[in-house]
């Protein structure tokens, strides 16, 4: 898979902003999954799920 290095300088909120952002809009499942992973690394999983509307 090919990795976003830039993903880091997010800060956890605006990574999680981004995710759901990607998600609503049926963005690239590739880069989703990218998003999905750089959440996991971080430990921020809860926090994906507390955000869902």
């Amino acid at each position: 898979m090919v990795t976003i290095s830039l993903l880091w300088e997010l800060s956890d909120e605006k990574l999680i902003e981004a995710y759901q952002q990607a998600t609503l809009m049926n963005l690239d499942e590739t880069f989703i999954e990218m998003l999905i992973e750089e959440i996991a690394t971080r430990g921020l999983e809860s926090r994906i799920h507390s955000h869902v509307s």
